[in-house]
This record gives structure tokens, sequence and C-alpha cells, in this order.
């Protein structure tokens, strides 16, 4: 490409940056290198580079792209024909579409639908609560009671070039039937949340006005049934009884674990909500059923492994686990990055602390969807084409090596 890169509006990126930081800091919005956000003016997008964590964006980190090559493979010009699959098509055509080639980051995978968003201003993140909706099954007819013409619902679709296009024909749609332009708000089946707008605050402010309506839906369920079944089980669990101690099991899970002769980080969670995977017929039904997002399948694996209670004595210990480890190998053909043991909680494994916790997180996170997705009609795990297509898909791979560095530790 060109170097000609004209001057965004004076202020545009660093409110970009702003609210990714202030979003991406919440725990409620983002983990890890999930999510991005955009600025477009004068044909040119601004993008988050890929797996870099919205907490610690700047400015600067935005990468310009043009955007008439991305609007060119949208139309299906080139290589992008209708069979188009996979990350590889998109990453071509991004990368060429730098205007700071000398920066050898990737623009996110979803610079398509950034592009194709008319506002200047694009936040697409993660939000747990949101999630709880997108992965409900009949999410979408709750998300018409909730919020109307105001949002857009789109079922859940493989990231890049599909997304993109199954969001644009959802707009062109919604516009035929309506003769009104599309909301700002986006509902991504599985996946997460996208909103536009002119300014940076009211983007922040429609993102956190769409997660308090979910809440309190949520909410009025739980208490409509007096908790039961729902968000309030993870309190009720059990605590734990006798066990080895924790730093014993993560010694062991450390050192099984580790095949490539370094050391491993283990990560620890002993909260109701961490005992209640492990200890109730409905936590099980959660890990048995499948991944439920791209980011968990990503940060988490698809299979955790559940391990029942385990002795107290160290050698037994070490051997039940080493057992369960080898079964769960040969069942899902990877170790577990998440190993939780009923009645102590979840553990979660990874190259670096950073890794580890986030793994942690987003397996918990994971439950809190599923419970929330239960109040509301009924859980929606990925099918399994989804979750391969994912587990198969370079540019998650290379997102989560990018969060392994130092974003990862922001």
């Amino acid at each position: 490409m060109a170097a000609w890169l004209p001057a965004p509006p004076p202020g545009l990126l660093e409110s970009v940056a702003a609210v990714s930081r202030r979003l991406g800091s919440d725990p409620e919005f983002a983990r890890g290198g999930g999510g991005n956000t955009s600025a477009k003016a004068e044909g040119v997008v601004w993008i988050k580079p890929s797996g870099v964590s919205l907490a610690g964006l700047t400015p600067d980190a935005l990468m310009p792209l043009a955007m008439e090559p991305l609007f060119a493979m949208l139309r299906g010009e080139g290589e992008a024909g209708e069979g188009t699959a996979g990350s590889d098509p998109v990453l071509r055509v991004g990368m060429a579409a730098r205007l700071r080639p000398s920066d050898d980051r990737r623009p996110s995978v979803e610079c398509l639908f950034h592009a194709l968003l008319p506002d200047p201003i694009v936040v697409h993140t993660h939000p747990t609560t949101v999630n709880a909706l997108t992965c409900a099954a009949g999410g979408d007819e709750v998300a018409a009671e909730l919020f109307g013409d105001e949002a857009l619902w789109i079922p859940y679709t493989d990231p890049g070039l599909q997304l993109a296009r199954r969001i644009a024909s959802g707009r062109a749609v919604f516009e035929a039937r309506t003769g009104r332009p599309a909301p700002p708000v986006l509902l991504l089946g599985n996946h997460g949340l996208v909103v536009s707008g002119g300014s940076a605050e009211a983007v922040e402010e429609r993102s956190r006005a769409v997660v308090a309506a979910v809440a309190e839906r949520i909410g009025r369920l739980e208490a409509a049934d007096g908790g039961g079944a729902g968000l309030s089980d993870a309190a009720a669990t059990d605590v734990p009884g006798a066990g080895p101690p924790i730093e014993a099991v993560a010694a062991a899970l450390a050192e099984l674990l580790d095949e490539a002769a370094r050391p491993r980080s283990v990560a620890f969670d002993g909260s109701p909500l961490a005992r209640w995977i492990g200890s109730t017929g409905a936590g099980h039904a959660f890990l048995l059923g499948g991944p439920l997002t791209p980011d968990q399948i990503v940060y988490a694996g698809s299979w955790p492994l559940l391990v029942e209670a385990l002795p107290e004595s160290a050698d037994d210990m070490r051997a039940v686990l080493s057992r369960a480890l080898v079964e769960h190998r040969g069942a899902t053909g990877a170790a577990p990055s998440v190993v939780v043991v009923a009645g102590m909680g979840v553990f979660a494994v990874g190259d670096t602390p950073a890794l580890a916790r986030t793994a942690l997180d987003v397996e918990l996170d994971a439950a809190r969807i599923a419970i929330g997705a239960r109040r509301l009609g009924g859980v929606r795990p990925l099918a399994p084409d989804e979750r391969r297509f994912i587990e198969d898909w370079e540019a998650e791979a290379y997102r989560k090596g990018i969060a392994a560095g130092p974003a990862a530790e922001r």
C-alpha cells in the first residue's frame, strides 16, 4: 500500500483508546486479548491489533487500514468468493491494507465488520452478562422482548469474513423491513456485543445499558423462583471436605502437565461458584456440554477435566490425577487447561501466571454465562463444527500467543 495516511480528527484515537481501557479493565467486558475497537475517518479504519489487551490500548497502537480493500473483499472481489473460509484470506487482505507497513502486527480479523458499520466508533466486547443471553437457547426471542428494534440479533457465525457478511445481510434485511437504519447494537450469538456510535462516551453508555438490561431480566427471573436452580446455586454448594492441600494438588498438576521441561503455572479458585461447577449436576452438565464461546476455547480449552474428590495421601492423589489425565488425553486428544476437582474447586494451568489466571477467569465466566443462560431458557453450547472451526483456527492461536506476552501482564 502507499504510505498515504490522513491525520485522524483531533481526539478521535485518544477517545477510542480511553474507552477501550475503561471497558478492557472491567472484567465484565473483556478477558485476555478478547474484544476489539476501532475508529474511522476519510477512508481509513484504525483498529486494535489482534490479541492486544483492550485494557492497555494506546492511541499509537491502533493500526490504520485502508478501507477500500476491505470493502472489495466483502463484495466478493479477488480471492474472497462465496466459499471462502478461515482466516488466511482476511489476514492477507488486512495486512495488505495497512497504511503503516513497517508495523508487523496483525489487525483484528474482525476488521471487516468494523469497516462496514457506518458509525465512526465501534466497540466489540464479550460481556459475561450479555453472553448469558447470546448463549441462551431462544436468546433471540428474549432479546426481541428486551430491545425490540433497538438491537439486531446475529446468529452464531464463524468469525472473519463469514461473520462480516452475516452482519451486512442482517442489517440489509432490517432496513428493508423497517425502512429505518439498522440499530447501533449487535448481539452476536455465542460471541458478544457490538456497539457503534458517534462518540466514545455514547458507545460506552449504550454498552453498559445493554448489560444492565440483561442483568435486570436475569435478576428478576431469579427472584421469581426464590433463587432455585440459578445464580444462587453456587452459594448453596457444600463446603469442601477433607482432602489433600490445595498447594499439593497444584504442584502435582504443574509437574504432570509439564510437557516441555519448563515450569508450569497453576491458578486456583475455591469460591462457591468454583465448587458449584464440580459438585452439582448443573455444574457437571456445563462442563460436559461443550464450550459456549470462542474465548472459552482460546483461553481455557474446549474440554476441562473433572476429577472426583481426591484422596488425602500425596501418592494416592498423584496416582488418581495421573490416570485421569491419561484418560482425558485419550478421549480428547489434548491435555486440559482446566481441572475441576469435586469438593475443592477449579485449577487452571498455563505457560505463564497470566495465562493460568486468564484461563481460570474465563472458565469461571463461562460458568456464570451458563447459569444465566439457564435462567433465560436453557444453554446453547457451540455446535461441534463451530467449536472445531475455532480449535483449528490459526488466528485464534496467534491471539492467545500475543496475550502471553507483555499485554497479558497489564
